[in-house]
């Protein structure tokens, strides 16, 4: 594959997305994009753009600012290094930020009740809860180490602590003593000792060590004999502390190399979708689109992404089904170079996984090359002229030539004489007219122009120019040869009238039925320009509606959710109040216990109370007819139950976690959404037999729903039973029974750790879970 991608200045796009990333990693990534001509890897990447698109224009995209790169940390740990502070912090920052972004990129697919599949990926990070609870339990939140790291760091610390007050004291008591003595009252350090400063011509006299003099001469630092003992055990303890920070740190390096499969996929997974929302918020910036992959070119409203959004033209670049070239034509400095470029620089955008910046419903062709010779510098270094530099860039993309490439060739023939020129352009057209790619080329030979009308597969264009202001208006006109407008300007700019006359009598002949045909394709080319309008009017107001429905189903979903805690609010409201009622009746219940009360008193008090159960008792819904197996609500204890079997008229026997009894219907709720069955109460009673459960869960098959009932249950089930671990068998397909799977364990209380299985327990498609 060979994709010129200097030439048309792929580079500053990458360095672009480059600067959008926020991690190494992913700036990693933007530095390695380059263009495949693998169509499902394009379409995967351009699927996962479309997704990331809803985050980022929803405000609700993950950050990854402050991410720390960690693969030289986690490379030291796995050879048995010995970690620094700062590289155990990087690690916590770095398992912090991954459970921020699966958290945020969660949320956003309940909100919308959308499935989307990048958040997969978030789903795929690993909690590392074990690794991050331990960098914890040694770093607090200054970056430092707890003393409570180990026991005997918080013994070793302990003493330090009473030994360094110690020394405090003794060096206090010596001040006042000796403080007539002293050239200053006060305490310093010197070679890590505490010291005190004293007159020359006292040393003497204060019993010590000399530890230092002034630059003068007349103070001598002496630390006093009370602290000498004291200083010795501090720096003994200390070398103790050192020594026990070093067994806590190497401890702590070990568990992060445990941890190295995670940490890394963990990291990969991070520098992606950082890569991927700097490519998306590259794309949102410039009012690009996802292309769609097709067997012609269609790029509507196309912008070179490198001119400024105030200056650039967008241009129609479309190619029917059988046409193979384009050649454009017009003025000199008209856009017909940035044309060229567009075009290229576009492709080289869609097949590398970008959006580019054309209207929506955009297409693009996938090339296995595209080659470019744009330009007109002189090679220097090589002798070489102008028209000798573009030949020797032809004859490569010549010798390389072959089908589905997109060739882009700039004043094709020009340096040399013109008729020579325009004769080797027509002949190379023809040599690659011979393969089935897309070429492109320009030029200013009227030659090419007539050539172009004469070949079905080849299609004439130009770049506009204004008669009226002379000045190019860099519009592409399709199937509409350009003209040079030399004695249009010529005139405008004061030659002399005779001399245009006379090089219009000496213009070729032919000129003046290309010119009319010129005319007529004009008139076309505005019909077409109107269609297209009209069509991109469709297009806004349909994006318009789709943004009404997107806001309008965002609203009911707030509604639904203001709703909802309204409801809780007033039902909270009513259960304090009953409460309140509740309480005073049993006041007045029991100050009558302690005097004299009258029957009817008595009677009063038990209505009132018979009425505010009649409140509080929650009322069956009717309108069901209750069959055997339907999940049901007992009222009376508003606990969840099953209907197992049909007693009497209107009573049925309910079994209740493990327990059976029977009530009637008007005590009965039924469930329209099954409710689980957990057993509140997970003491076993004495003499109660085990219950055995399998150790393995196979969940294939099943709808997302049921399989999430089954695995609570038996969760559930092997704690109760105290089995030590397990395995679930959720399979790969969609990845959501293993996505599913992977929430489910990893929030359950009863869950203490879990990993993908090993070769032999399923691998990828299997999920062992520890419950000690």
């Amino acid at each position: 594959m060979r994709y010129d991608t200097t030439i048309l200045e792929f580079d500053k796009i990458k360095e672009r997305i480059r600067h959008l990333a926020q991690s190494e990693g992913g700036k990693r990534l933007a530095d390695d994009l380059s263009p495949t001509e693998n169509k499902e890897e394009l379409e995967k990447a351009h699927g996962e753009i479309r997704e990331a698109l809803v985050y980022v224009k929803e405000g609700a995209e993950p950050s990854f600012s402050g991410l720390s790169a960690i693969a030289k940390d986690r490379k030291h740990a796995a050879i048995g290094g010995l970690l620094e502070t700062e590289a155990f912090l990087r690690i916590r920052n770095h398992i912090d930020i991954a459970q921020e972004v699966r958290r945020t990129m969660r949320k956003l697919p309940d909100t919308l009740e959308e499935d989307f599949r990048i958040s997969e990926f978030a789903s795929a990070l690993h909690g590392l809860k074990e690794l991050r609870t331990a960098l914890s339990s040694v770093f607090d939140e200054k970056a430092e180490i707890r003393d409570d790291a180990s026991k005997e760091l918080k013994s070793i610390r302990k003493r330090l602590w009473v030994t360094e007050r110690r020394i405090r004291e003794n060096i206090e008591a010596t001040l006042k003593k000796e403080k007539k003595k002293l050239t200053e009252e006060l305490v310093t350090i010197r070679h890590d000792r505490y010291v005190i400063p004293v007159k020359a011509s006292d040393k003497n006299s204060v019993k010590g060590t000399i530890l230092d003099y002034s630059a003068s001469g007349e103070t001598v630092y002496i630390e006093p004999e009370s602290v000498r003992a004291p200083s010795a055990e501090k720096l003994r303890l200390q070398t103790e502390e050192a020594r026990e920070i070093e067994k806590i740190l190497r401890e702590l390096s070990r568990q992060v190399a445990e941890n190295d499969d995670e940490l890394r996929e963990n990291d990969n997974i991070l520098a992606h979708l950082d890569f991927l929302f700097a490519k998306t918020r590259y794309g949102h910036e410039t009012d690009a689109s996802v292309p769609i992959i097709a067997e012609r070119i269609s790029l509507l409203k196309a912008r070179h992404p490198l001119i400024e959004a105030d200056e650039v033209v967008a241009n129609n670049i479309t190619f029917d089904a059988d046409t193979l070239m384009m050649v454009i034509t017009g003025s000199n400095t008209g856009g017909k170079t940035v044309t060229l470029k567009t075009i290229g620089l576009l492709h080289l955008m869609a097949q590398s996984g970008l959006m580019i910046p054309a209207m929506e419903g955009s297409r693009i062709r996938v090339f296995s090359a595209i080659r470019a010779d744009i330009g007109d510098e002189q090679s220097l270094e090589q002798s070489l002229s102008t028209f000798s530099s573009h030949m020797k860039r032809i004859v490569d993309i010549i010798d390389n030539y072959d089908d589905n490439q997109l060739v882009l060739l700039d004043e094709l023939g020009t340096g040399t004489d013109p008729k020579e020129g325009s004769s080797l352009a027509m002949s190379i057209l023809d040599f690659l007219s011979r393969k089935e790619s897309i070429v492109v080329a320009t030029t200013h030979y009227p030659e090419l122009k007539a050539y172009a009308y004469t070949k079905d597969h080849i299609m004439n264009a130009s770049v506009e120019f204004d008669e009226e202001t002379l000045q190019p208006t860099y519009r592409l006109l399709l199937r509409t040869p350009g003209e040079s407008h030399a004695f249009l300007i010529g005139e405008r700019l004061g030659l002399k009238a005779e001399i245009v006359e006379r090089a219009k009598q000496e213009a070729v002949t032919a000129k003046n039925e290309v010119s009319h045909l010129i005319d007529k394709l004009k008139k076309e080319a505005k019909k077409l320009d109107s269609e297209i309008k009209r069509h991109e009017e469709l297009n806004r107001e349909l994006e318009e509606e789709r943004k009404a429905s997107r806001s309008l189903k965002k609203t009911l979903q707030e509604e639904r959710q203001n709703l909802r805690e309204k409801l809780a609010e007033e039902k909270d409201r009513e259960m304090r109040e009953k409460r309140r009622e509740a309480e005073r009746l049993i006041e007045e219940l029991e100050g009558l216990k302690t005097k004299s009360f009258k029957e009817h008193e008595l009677a009063e008090k038990k209505h009132e109370a018979r009425l505010l159960a009649e409140k509080e008792a929650p009322k069956a819904k009717t309108g069901h007819d209750f069959r055997q197996g339907d999940r049901v609500i007992i009222l009376k204890y508003n606990r969840p139950g099953e209907l197992l079997k049909k007693q009497k008229e209107d009573t049925w026997l309910v079994k209740m976690g493990n327990l059976k009894s029977v009530f009637s219907e008007d005590e009965l709720e039924y469930a329209e959404e099954q409710t689980p069955i957990q057993d509140t109460d997970k003491r076993k009673a004495p003499g109660m037999p085990q219950k055995r459960v399998a150790s393995k869960l196979d969940l294939r098959g099943e709808r997302v729903a049921e399989a999430r009932e089954r695995l609570e249950k038996f969760l559930d089930d092997c704690a109760f039973a105290k089995q030590p671990y397990a395995t679930i068998i959720h399979g790969y397909g969609t990845l959501a029974l293993r996505k599913m799977v992977k929430e489910v364990v990893e929030e359950h209380p009863v869950v203490k750790r879990h990993r993908d299985g090993e070769t032999g327990e399923g691998g990828q498609g299997a999920t062992v879970v520890h419950f000690e």
